[in-house]
């Protein structure tokens, strides 16, 4: 059973999904509309190859505000974090500096190494009001040290265990490097690994290495996915939500109604119903399709060259006056121009609603 995560008096996660509210069934001859299902960042040209792991539960977070890069499209995945800058993402996943300014929880002083006018200022007075950030004995909290595996996980532990959910106590005798988990930080460690937060790699923990940006998203993402389980609270992967594009808008976390663990699912497939219920978006999948079509968009139609095994020709299709020209690849993004003059589409597929292309799905070779 899911349960709402609060710190103290406020509402500070209603939900870590942010969706548009839509809903749409086609069932016409001449309506096929068309979703992207990414296999790599929508946002970062950086997280991609050797970042499967990580691409999805960045997006996520990027497309919430929890997670920004640092310009030109890039999030530098592999580059170390602050302990600053962690403490600014918890603050923005769980929103504790939203209950200092409301009065819900008592201000408890800063520390003699945070600069009032520091960015991170605000956020890191919450979090020593609410307990999860402490500092050294003589009140630092050494803002602009790199955050290591270990105590990251300290401070994750202390700000989910202000929320309603509760983490059952865990064990570290499977990874080989047990051992070196500071006596401080065992219990968060051990009960981060039972709620499937942290796995480690093989089977390994690193506690002393620094955590990278990458690593940092996805322990977030799972810490805001946890749900009440018998034992305690856990996070669950599921095969059957992913993140999907739609022309120029993108939703994350969506669950695919009809979803059979067989299938492949990715890039662009034919969709028949997306809903919103209760907050959460549902999509029903049907086949994939390549985007392997030569287009050509003149005179407010698309004419598209027919493929292989079928009759020889083109067939044009009227194009929306809402249409937007769609680049798959990264970062995923719309083509502002020249689409209105004559442009060439060398590997493209539209979505047709209704007799018009509303949205052109184009990748590059």
């Amino acid at each position: 059973m899911t349960r709402t995560r609060k710190l103290a008096a406020l509402l500070l996660l209603v939900a870590v999904v942010a969706v548009s509210v839509l809903t749409a069934a086609f069932a016409t001859d001449n309506t096929k509309t068309y979703a992207y299902l990414p296999d790599h960042s929508v946002y970062f040209y950086d997280v991609a190859e050797g970042y499967a792991w990580a691409h999805r539960e960045i997006d996520t977070l990027a497309m919430n505000g929890v997670v920004k890069g640092g310009g030109n499209h890039l999030f530098y995945p592999g580059n170390s974090i602050t302990r600053a800058d962690f403490i600014v993402m918890l603050d923005r996943a769980y929103g504790m500096s939203e209950a200092l300014d409301s009065g819900a929880i008592a201000p408890q002083g800063s520390f003699a190494d945070v600069p009032q006018d520091a960015y991170y200022s605000k956020a890191v007075t919450a979090a020593k009001a609410f307990g999860v950030a402490n500092g050294t004995a003589d009140n630092r909290f050494l803002p602009s040290r790199p955050m290591t595996r270990e105590d990251a996980m300290v401070f994750l532990k202390r700000t989910i265990d202000r929320t309603q959910l509760d983490l059952s106590a865990g064990t570290l005798s499977g990874f080989s490097d047990a051992g070196q988990v500071a006596v401080y930080a065992a219990d968060s460690v051990s009960a981060l690994v039972a709620a499937k937060v942290i796995g480690g790699s093989d089977g390994r923990l690193n506690p002393k290495m620094n955590v990278t940006r990458a690593e940092m998203a996805v322990m977030l993402y799972r810490a805001t996915h946890l749900r009440e389980q018998g034992g305690g609270a856990a996070y669950q992967a599921r095969g059957d939500i992913v993140n999907v594009c739609i022309g120029a808008q993108s939703y994350c976390d969506v669950v695919i109604e009809n979803y059979d663990p067989t299938v492949h699912y990715g890039e662009l497939m034919r969709y028949s119903k997306l809903r919103q219920e209760n907050g959460v978006m549902y999509i029903t999948l049907e086949e994939n399709q390549p985007i392997d079509r030569t287009g050509v968009y003149t005179a407010g139609q698309l004419v598209l060259n027919h493929q292989a095994g079928e009759a020889a020709g083109t067939t044009a299709y009227p194009v929306a006056a809402s249409c937007v020209a769609i680049d798959v690849s990264q970062p995923y993004h719309q083509i502002k121009s020249p689409v209105s003059t004559g442009s060439i589409y060398n590997y493209c597929y539209p979505s047709i609603v209704n007799g018009e292309v509303t949205v052109i799905y184009y990748t590059r070779p």
